[in-house]
């Protein structure tokens, strides 16, 4: 019998902690549940509805206090939306482990990235529509090749464009929730869904969400949001190593 509270718990504090950097935490989450129990189907649709509900609530966050920069999100997210139904399409001519390795590598490049140490750091202020659209169509892409969120991909490409890594959580946390809930609809199609499972996980990350969106963008300063993501990337890097080597 799988605890709920022990549910809670790690829903709770992986959202928060993935919510800092903008991030769903079903990477994290999922293989929780499966070690205390939780049949892997079940647990991916719980992970999922849990990014999905985590990620929406650091977005209400932000849209209540003014903190999405629509001109730099809304090319990501129409991007990713579109290309999504692409990448699932090519998945199936091209070999799932190949491009893993290839995401792995650039996480791990990513994060290698972000604490190279610079003389100054400056962050770009100026919102392009052509390298968020970009960015947005790859990670849609991608997402759909993988069957993964695109916010493992979106964030460390605009870190390395140079945008402001606080800006950046919230065009991935508004990005997140359109396909984590769209994959979390094929499994509730399929029978894959337990609720109160899923409720014991969806409502602590609610608030989980919520508390990380306030602190990220009142007690964090730019530069530890960039670190945290560096180390949020190392863990996507050894979990996708973990499943494609």
């Amino acid at each position: 019998m799988v605890s709920l509270i022990v549910v809670a718990i790690a829903a709770f504090t992986t959202a928060f902690v993935f919510g800092l950097g903008g991030l769903g935490s079903a990477v994290a989450l999922i293989p929780i549940l499966v070690f205390v129990g939780v049949p892997f189907p079940i647990a991916r649709s719980t992970g999922l509805f849990t990014n999905f509900i985590s990620t929406t609530s650091i977005t209400v966050h932000n849209l209540r206090y003014g903190k999405v920069n629509y001109r730099l999100a809304l090319p990501v997210v129409a991007t990713s939306i579109l290309f999504a139904p692409v990448g699932a399409y090519v998945s199936f001519a091209i070999p799932e482990r190949v491009v893993g390795l290839a995401f792995t590598a650039f996480l791990f490049f990513a994060g290698t990235m972000v604490f190279v140490p610079k003389k100054r750091e400056f962050y770009r202020s100026d919102s392009p529509i052509l390298v968020p659209a970009l960015v947005g169509a790859l990670a849609g892409f991608i997402s759909g090749l993988l069957g993964i969120g695109g916010g493992g991909l979106i964030s460390p490409m605009l870190i390395i464009y140079g945008f402001d890594p606080k800006v950046i959580t919230t065009v991935t946390a508004l990005s997140v929730p359109f396909s984590s809930f769209t994959s979390f609809l094929a499994y509730w199609k399929l029978g894959g869904v337990s609720w109160i499972l899923l409720l014991s996980a969806a409502i602590p990350a609610v608030f989980a969400g919520y508390i990380a969106g306030y602190v990220t963008h009142h007690y964090m300063k730019p530069q530890h949001v960039k670190k945290l993501l560096g180390i949020i990337f190392y863990i996507l890097a050894i979990k996708f190593a973990m499943k494609f080597i």
